[in-house]
């Protein structure tokens, strides 16, 4: 294949979160005490002093006692090197997708494109030189590691076996029109193109798309690579066999970032940019881009950033609301047309795609599809109507939740809540099980009647410092299960499977004795910082299969709640009910923090 070569491109790093220049390191997470055993019940066992001696005995005999003597020398890098999300290729359900802001000027939806390239083009340079402003948490930098996994970064597909693939190259973004792939080339990172010159490129791409007749175009291997872990690495042991899939594998895989140009669409608002975003067109992606741009017809933009390349939810947003802030500075001078077009050189990709390999991609997709509504806004109820009786928004939005799907299935479940842990080096997140014996209890009380504030106050104040205090613990050391997983990612292959066979032993003890008892997750919660240029965060239109009842990305706004729901496979309480619910909860909460007399005189 001749075009554009990639052939001097190579791997910039095999660390996960990079070190950059200019920016200070957050501190180490502090690690327990050797023998401190408290967080057991995360990897569903019971804490009692016979449990313990287990899980000593088999700790011992794994090795990992000797493995944990030396973690405090050896802690900053395995964390910085080693890949605790084991690089899981099912984005469909990994990646999160963003809706961004409308750009204030009425741009096409090629321009729109050409000054989000530019724009991120821009942040990759204030990223490396120093000049971005870091994250803070009051008084404290937090990690920026993971920001360069925006940029050149993937997932693929080796004689390794699947992982995190980042390229030096920045020159090369891969556009997608209609399934059909191209390679452009927009120069050195530190000398942009003309927005021009851009939009005459892209332009000159879809034009080429328009002039081959469907009957005539290649089939798309971007399903292929949005589907479950098991079901691409059977397709990709063939897809790989193929010469011209190996070449254009090994090219797409050095691109900056990726743009799915899907012009035949216009989304309505938001909400809808989101869901075609992230739930259709699955032959105009390439999930294993860390980044994929989605512009539509009518200039509307949703960003997909797959979570397994290591970007959490913080750094989306703010990814996000930079690029965003950016494009809208970038100045596009109508009706002016430039002839710089032809120094943008233009590969296409081709692709070999057997019908075999797309029905069983399919088979996946229709598998996790949903096709109800997923966004929702709670109007008139947002961070003021808590700040203004001294209550935090959040645990009062977990309480109110645990509250309504109380109402509709009869009994508790379990709610966890992601946390980030960029405070500390090389850290993404925790979970913490935020549905506490004291929010159950005052939850109970609410749904029997409770009717005076004087009584219902007290209880409040405890569920939520409950929420606080195991968001607390979550946050306060390195958790057993990942140090455990650490151990395990630094074995020899029979190292592991001698570990791996101690653990099954030591589980199958454990479940005799009634000992081990999983914790299932029933319903997980996210709720990243806030950015007015992020109106939406979520994965609408997908259900997801490691829950048993729901996920939701929620963000409580100043006078509103917006809400992206994801139910489980098997949840069957339409979306619309379950938001009905929580507000009719949220208004009983609220409505017992007005004082009766201010009720009476309302009415």
């Amino acid at each position: 294949m001749n075009g554009i070569d990639t052939t001097k491109c190579r791997e910039r790093t095999r660390e996960i979160y990079e070190a950059i220049p200019g920016y200070p390191k957050p501190p180490l997470i502090p690690l327990p005490e050797p023998d401190d055993l408290r967080s057991l019940e995360e990897l569903g066992i019971v804490d009692t002093p016979l449990s313990r001696f287990i899980v000593r005995v088999a700790l011992r005999l794994s090795g990992f006692r000797s493995f944990r003597q030396q973690l405090p020398n050896q802690l900053e890098g395995l964390l910085r090197c080693l890949n605790l999300r084991g690089a899981g290729l099912f984005a469909l359900v990994n990646a999160a997708t963003l809706a961004l802001e409308d750009d204030p000027r009425a741009l096409s939806p090629l321009e729109r494109a050409a000054t989000l390239i530019l724009a991120a083009r821009q942040f990759y340079r204030d990223l490396w030189s120093g000049r971005l402003e870091p994250d803070r948490f009051r008084d404290h930098i937090l990690e920026m590691g993971q920001y360069p996994n925006f940029f050149s970064t993937c997932l693929t597909i080796d004689r390794q076996g699947a992982r995190l693939f980042k390229s030096r190259c920045t020159n090369l973004i891969t556009v997608i029109v209609r399934g059909q792939y191209f390679l452009l080339n927009v120069g050195d990172i530190q000398n942009d193109p003309p927005v021009e010159a851009l939009v005459a490129a892209l332009q000159d791409i879809v034009q080429r798309v328009q002039d081959v007749s469907r009957t005539r175009r290649e089939a798309s291997p971007g399903i292929l690579t949005g589907v479950k872990h098991v079901t691409q690495m059977k397709i990709f042991r063939q897809f790989l066999q193929e010469p011209v899939n190996r070449e254009s594998f090994q090219k797409i895989r050095h691109s900056f970032l990726t743009l799915c140009l899907d012009l035949d669409d216009h989304p309505a608002d938001d909400a809808e940019a989101a869901r075609l975003a992230h739930s259709a067109n699955h032959h105009n992606r390439w999930y294993h881009a860390s980044v994929q741009l989605v512009v539509f017809g009518n200039a509307k933009v949703g960003v997909i950033c797959n979570f397994n390349t290591y970007v959490d939810g913080n750094p989306m947003m703010r990814f996000g609301a930079e690029i965003q802030e950016r494009a809208c500075r970038v100045p596009v001078r109508k009706g002016r047309s430039s002839t710089a077009s032809k120094t943008l050189a233009v590969e296409p990709l081709s692709w070999v795609v057997k019908d075999e390999w797309r029905r069983l991609a399919e088979k996946d997709v229709q598998w996790v599809t949903d096709y109800q509504p997923a966004t929702f806004v709670i109007d008139g109820i947002g961070q003021q109507t808590f700040l203004s009786h001294q209550l935090r928004p959040v645990p009062v939005f977990v309480i109110a939740l645990q509250m309504a799907v109380q109402r509709l299935l009869g009994h508790p479940v379990n709610i966890s809540q992601y946390l980030t842990m960029s405070r500390y080096r090389c850290m993404d997140l925790a979970i913490a099980l935020v549905s506490t014996p004291e929010v159950n209890r005052l939850v109970q009380q609410l749904l029997q009647g409770v009717d005076r504030k004087e009584t219902i106050m007290p209880l409040l104040q405890e569920a939520i410092r409950s929420q606080e205090l195991a968001a607390r613990e979550a946050r306060k050391y390195l958790s057993l299960q990942k140090m455990l997983s650490l151990f395990l990612l630094t074995r020899t292959p029979w190292q592991r499977l001698y570990v791996m066979g101690i653990a099954s032993v030591t589980v199958l003890m454990l479940r005799l004795l009634g000992l081990h008892r999983p914790r299932l997750s029933e319903v997980v919660l996210s709720h990243p910082i806030i950015y007015p240029q992020v109106p939406i965060i979520g994965r609408p239109g997908i259900r997801l299969p490691y829950v048993r009842y729901f996920g939701v990305h929620y963000q409580i706004m100043k006078d509103r709640i917006v809400l992206t729901l994801m139910p489980g496979i098997r949840w069957s309480i339409p979306n619309r009910r379950l938001v009905e619910m929580l507000r009719q909860s949220l208004e009983d909460i609220r409505a017992l923090l007005i004082p009766e007399r201010t009720q009476q005189l309302a009415h």
